[in-house]
């Protein structure tokens, strides 16, 4: 959206990326004029490449979720989804040592960065791997005479797997066979001075049962070898986890602006990042949204399926034993439903089907990855939207895992849904209790909650009028007039 209304003001756009795309689908699927605006793919080499991509540009908007890219360009901007920190992931014991140690090790030139195509890490605490999805993409900055040094392995392989390292031209650099015990291997790294994308590439296969992704090779124990660096970055490149340090916020110091999507993440920047943030609340596509006058008897949840532990999960199965609960408890009229929609990568089937367990015999359609024309029916249809992101969560120990801002709920009230969401995070921000919905604190509050406006339709009624007012704030005009005010108050117009 950003890039849409930089080139409606006349500017010279480009939407910078890694990963092959067609630009009319993708306009398509966001619902955006992108007609005026240049997409760019760029190898991944890493953040030291990009800063020197950034250097040919007026204005650079680093859009990046936890990135700690410092660029060059003439004025920059930093949109943060929230500041989490970047040790989030590890293991406790790893997160001591790197913020006791994470400012005494510095980062090789010749370090590593991890492009797209990885799984998270798995194993235990003497060995970890990830899989690749059959293309593994590895930035290496520039640099000269060093090696590659990883172990292949992939523990559940039925037979012997060809592997091949690329550099991004398709380049041969390197042939294996990986088994399911892990072998060490070495591969001399070509010099440059631009930096290279490599790519570990082998065939896939689904190991089946719950786990439903699909898998390239593991990779374990990878690091580079040789390169000319003291013993701070030889530390580095051993242990390249000790760089996750949360408090090396220096790239910060590059940026004229740090936007946040709401009042609750700008309150964790400060908390976090010790900068006062703008706010920025993100673009809701208002006018594609048009509220039936008759609205069906449905509770609707919107949100990606995954696991809670990884993100802000959405809580789908919880929300769907709860109504499965107040059906049989008489709690709600005869004729109510729930549709739970929602994207669910491969790596998430194990929970996807668990919610569809809990949603047999029950009035529950679950749909994943449901086209973008029967999201919006729905939003347009339904009587009630629910939301239960960071239920369960400790606000103050993970406040990553809440809803910053909550894009799906302006949505929904949009659409002429009512909302009964959370009173976590940026729910509060969005739902004004009893004006345009309500907010829960229990499950049962949230029964209780949908059976008053699943009996009182007046309310109902009165209360959805109100949520579509209340969205319009939140519309792709008011995002245009509070960027055109950012971009005059620190000079980004380029």
């Amino acid at each position: 959206m950003i890039a849409t209304v930089l080139s409606h003001d006349g500017g010279e756009v480009d939407l910078l990326g890694h990963t092959e795309v067609d630009k009319d689908e993708l306009a398509d699927h966001l619902g955006l004029d992108l007609s005026r605006v240049r997409l760019r793919i760029v190898p991944d080499k890493g953040d030291h490449e990009l800063a020197a991509l950034s250097a040919e540009y007026d204005l650079f908007v680093n859009g990046s979720y936890m990135s700690r890219l410092a660029p060059r360009a003439r004025r920059n901007a930093y949109l943060c989804y929230f500041p989490t920190p970047f040790d989030a992931d590890l293991s406790p014991w790893r997160r001591a040592l790197a913020r006791r140690l994470g400012r005494h090790v510095r980062a090789p030139d010749a370090g590593l960065a991890f492009g797209t195509g990885w799984f998270p890490p798995e194993g235990g605490r003497l060995r970890q791997w990830i899989w690749t999805s059959g293309d593994g993409i590895l930035a290496l900055p520039a640099g000269a005479g060093r090696a590659l040094r990883f172990e292949l392995g992939g523990p559940g392989l039925a037979a012997p797997v060809p592997v091949r390292v690329t550099d991004q031209d398709g380049a041969l650099l390197g042939s294996y066979t990986a088994t399911r015990d892990f072998v060490v291997h070495r591969l001399p790294l070509p010099d440059s001075d631009r930096g290279t994308e490599l790519h570990v590439i082998s065939p896939t296969f689904v190991p089946g049962g719950t786990d439903h992704r699909t898998l390239g090779v593991a990779v374990s124990r990878l690091r580079t070898e040789g390169g000319h660096y003291g013993p701070r970055e030889m530390a580095g490149n051993r242990f390249p986890w000790l760089l996750r340090d949360p408090g090396d916020l220096s790239f910060l110091s590059a940026y004229d602006v740090v936007m946040a999507n709401s009042e609750y993440t700008r309150g964790w920047v400060r908390t976090l990042w010790g900068v006062d943030a703008q706010v920025l609340f993100p673009p809701i596509q208002t006018t594609r949204l048009h509220p039936a006058p008759q609205r069906e008897k449905v509770v609707l949840s919107v949100g990606r399926f995954f696991a809670p532990g990884l993100g802000h999960a959405k809580r789908q199965l919880e929300m769907v034993q709860w109504f499965g609960a107040a059906v049989r408890s008489g709690a709600f009229p005869d004729g109510w439903r729930m549709h739970v929609v929602g994207g669910c990568e491969d790596s998430q089937r194990p929970y996807l089907a668990a919610v569809h367990a809990a949603a047999a015999g029950l009035p529950v359609d679950v749909s994943p990855n449901a086209p973008r024309e029967q999201v919006e029916h729905l939003l347009s249809t339904s009587s009630v939207f629910w939301s239960a992101t960071g239920y369960g969560e400790d606000e103050q120990r993970a406040p990553w895992a809440s809803e910053h801002f909550g894009m799906t709920t302006a949505e929904a009230m949009a659409g002429g849904c009512v909302p009964v969401v959370i009173d976590r995070a940026g729910q509060k921000e969005i739902v004004r209790e009893g004006v345009d919905g309500f907010r829960w604190s229990t499950p049962e509050d949230l029964v209780a909650a949908t059976a008053l406006l699943a009996t009182d339709e007046p309310l109902r009624a009165r209360l959805a009028a109100c949520a579509v007012e209340r969205a319009a704030q939140f519309g792709e005009a008011a995002f245009t007039d509070r960027w055109h005010a950012l971009a005059d108050a620190y000079d980004l117009r380029g």
